[in-house]
Formats: C-alpha cells, sequence, structure tokens
C-alpha cells in the first residue's frame, strides 16, 4: 500500500509523486530532517519490534535512555509496551497504518502526558513488510494537530484540562463544557484513552507536578497549590497514588540522577 494514497489526500497526484520520488538520489530526503522537529518524535523499528534509529526528540523524552537494538519494554512500564508492540504488530500483519492514535506516553521525569501517535508499515525492496517507524505529538496543547473529529475534541479537552491543572476540576464542567452528559464523557474517555476524566485529571496534575518539581524552585506545597492542590495531605496522597513516592522522594531521585 502507498503511503501517499494512504494519507487519503486528495489535492495530490499520488502517481506524479511516486514518479517523482523513485527518480531521487536515494538519501535525499534525510533522516536528520526529523532533528529539526523538536516537539516530535520519530522512530523506525525492524520487524522484531527493536529500535533501529531515533530522533533526539525521542531520545529526550525518556528517563530510560534508548539504544539502538531496545524494545519498547526495556524502556516504559511493561503496560504501555504491550500495547505499543500490538500496535506494532497489528501494523506489520494488516499492512494498515494507525494514524493520530491518542494514547499516554511516559515523560523523562516519569510524569505522564497523552500524545497523538502514527504509525506506518516498512516494505523492502521485494514488498515485504519488514518493520515500522511512527511519529509522536503532545495533544491539547499545540495547535494544527490534524486530528480526526472525536480525537479533536477529546484533544481539546485535555488541553482545557491541562491549562486548568491550577484549578479544582469539576468532571461535571467539563461535561458540561462541552455539551456532553458525565456518563458521555466518561465513555468518550474510555473509548479515545482508556481511562476515567477524574483519574485523567489526576495524571495531568501529578504529571505537571513532576516537571515543576524537577524543573522549578518552588516548594512542594508551592507546587501543590500550583496544580490545584490547596491541602497538602491531599497532594501528597494523590502524587504517591500515581508516582508510587511522595513529592519529596521524588524531587531528590530524580534531581539527583
Amino acid at each position: 500500500m502507498s503511503v501517499i494514497k494512504d494519507l487519503n489526500v486528495t489535492d495530490i497526484n499520488e502517481e506524479e509523486v511516486e514518479e517523482f520520488l523513485d527518480a531521487l538520489r536515494p538519501g535525499q530526503i534525510s533522516l536528520v530532517l526529523f532533528q529539526a522537529m523538536p516537539d516530535v518524535m520519530f522512530w523506525i523499528k525492524n520487524s522484531k519490534g527493536e529500535f533501529i534509529y531515533f530522533n533526539d526528540a525521542f531520545r529526550g523524552h525518556l528517563r530510560i535512555k534508548p539504544q539502538v537494538g531496545m524494545r519498547d519494554c526495556d524502556m516504559v512500564p511493561v503496560e504501555m509496551a504491550q500495547v505499543y508492540m500490538q500496535d506494532d504488530q497489528t501494523v506489520m500483519e494488516t499492512d494498515q497504518s494507525i494514524w493520530n492514535k491518542v494514547e499516554l506516553v511516559v515523560t523523562a521525569t516519569d510524569g505522564v502526558e497523552w500524545r497523538a501517535t502514527s504509525k506506518v508499515p516498512l516494505k523492502n525492496r521485494d514488498g515485504m513488510v519488514v518493520g515500522t517507524a511512527g511519529i509522536s505529538r503532545r495533544v491539547g496543547l499545540t495547535e494544527g494537530v490534524p486530528l480526526p473529529s472525536q480525537q479533536r475534541d477529546m484533544a481539546a479537552i485535555v488541553g482545557a484540562i491541562y491549562k486548568s491543572v491550577d484549578k479544582d476540576i469539576k468532571v461535571s464542567k467539563i461535561a458540561e463544557s462541552v455539551g456532553l452528559s458525565v456518563s458521555s464523557l466518561e465513555r468518550l474517555f474510555k473509548a479515545n484513552m482508556n481511562t476515567t476524566p477524574k483519574q485523567f485529571i489526576i495524571q495531568a496534575k501529578v504529571s505537571t507536578a513532576c516537571e515543576r518539581l524537577i524543573g522549578t524552585q518552588m516548594s512542594v506545597k508551592e507546587i501543590g497549590v500550583s496544580v490545584g492542590y490547596s491541602d497538602h495531605a491531599n497532594f501528597t496522597r494523590g502524587f504517591r497514588k500515581v508516582m508510587n513516592m511522595s513529592p519529596s522522594m521524588y524531587r531528590r531521585t530524580y534531581r539527583r540522577q
């Protein structure tokens, strides 16, 4: 399957583009171009799921620094790795691309964030699928991410939550703001993110707190307030539930590293 055809873009001539690309000297469309997109993670894997190439954005996104030959299970929690590897397998077995799947990804500070991931099958000269390539971009905080309508709505909700982490966010208010019932909003989150709105709000607050614990000089109490926790004990309990350690321990551990 042609990647160009798979894109379903109506204003380009697939045959002309393919002919032009086939006539180019190999190597001119370089992987180095992906280094010019610091907000976009890019990688290539072989049929075993081993990383063959990744850009600096990918390398800088994870606490465990990736190396060629590693697999997802070597770098991220097993629950997430299983989802990523299953998607790779599906792409290779069906020869069908995955476009803008919104999924949970860990960050360099062991926080969590939602990203839009796309994956395409890679073929050798004989037409056999021999691996996958993918890109991933954070959703909800940047403009111009070309998402399908439902995922675009989801990204807008995610962005609104991240922009309001300093407040006491009510699920009922979120539902009201997008014209949905609470039960409909919960189904939307379950279908697109495999979590609940309440759980995601906590994860967004903790993810933001992780960044501030490492990247600022704010006290732990100030950081708790900055992500909407007026009660320090509640902040510590919520943080520990997600990260399995206290905010103070998290700061000491990862600042030292």
